[in-house]
């Protein structure tokens, strides 16, 4: 019996030691770090994204990033045109491009390789970039008269409208006046969709029919939020606006995605028009 009990105590010791020599034991992901060679690292630039359309303002800075690897460090460069490169100070496979204003149209190629921890240079990728020509505008100079033409659920070949600049709007936003018609209003677009309706916009209801226009200045935007557009007479009937688009300080012109809707359902118009206008 005291030998049994001896023999159960020397196999009870041996898992022990067992236990604590597997425990001392490298995992095969630290073996793997230790045995990997990275002067036999063949880097190839992956996943290189970033906008191949921008506007060459020189103002907005456009984000850019390949596949990240660690250890590596990547040189960025243009060919074609000029442009200011900034680093990203934590993660250097990314940058913000800044490309330099140009008055026509061109296009650049952003360039970029990889060095190991190795110290192995790959191969160049490059991206093409479209440059679209920007001519830099004040809110001011969108002031005055525009003339153009209405597509969509709207048709006018001889569309004019008048944009103003209020401060109360917001730096950079632009109200399209609605036509009055007596103590009401006619909308600056769609204006077909409402004289077919024979509905007018009412004073002191939102915008009173009044479009806003908030103005991207540094890369030629437009967006046109949903605002409470106003209420029109005979009903009473509630309106809000959408849309989006562009516009051009070198040919003084924009062109208007406008949406209108009957409710705060924003998932789709319920009429929308396609403006295209130059200023007078």
């Amino acid at each position: 019996m005291k030998n049994r009990t001896i023999i159960t105590s020397l196999f009870a010791l041996m898992v022990m030691v067992s236990f604590l020599f597997v425990g001392c034991t490298k995992s095969d992901v630290e073996k793997a770090r230790e045995n990997y060679d990275w002067n036999k690292v063949i880097p190839k630039i992956l996943n290189f994204t970033g906008p191949t359309e921008v506007s060459a303002s020189g103002l907005a800075a456009v984000k850019y990033s390949v596949a990240y690897r660690g250890g590596s460090t990547y040189h960025w460069s243009t060919y074609g045109y000029e442009a200011t490169i900034k680093q990203d100070s934590i993660y250097p496979n990314v940058v913000y491009v800044t490309w330099a204003q140009s008055s026509v149209d061109t296009f650049a190629y952003l360039i970029v390789t990889e060095t190991t921890h190795g110290g192995i240079t790959s191969d160049p990728d490059s991206l093409k970039v479209i440059l679209k020509r920007f001519c830099p505008w004040s809110i001011d100079d969108f002031v005055g008269t525009w003339k153009g033409t209405e597509t969509g659920d709207s048709k006018v070949d001889d569309l004019s409208v008048t944009i103003v600049h209020n401060a109360d709007d917001g730096d950079n936003v632009l109200r399209v006046k609605a036509v009055p018609v007596g103590d009401a209003f006619n909308p600056p677009f769609l204006s077909k969709v409402y004289a077919g309706w024979g509905e007018t916009f009412q004073k002191g209801h939102g915008n009173e029919g009044d479009v806003l226009l908030h103005i991207g200045l540094l890369d030629g935007s437009i967006s046109i939020a949903h605002d409470y557009w106003g209420q029109t007479l005979p009903g009473p009937y509630d309106y809000w606006t959408g849309g989006k688009g562009t516009w051009s300080g070198c040919t003084a012109s924009m062109s208007i995605d406008f949406y209108m809707y009957w409710s705060q359902n924003f998932s789709k118009p319920n009429r929308k028009s396609h403006v295209e206008i130059t200023k007078q």
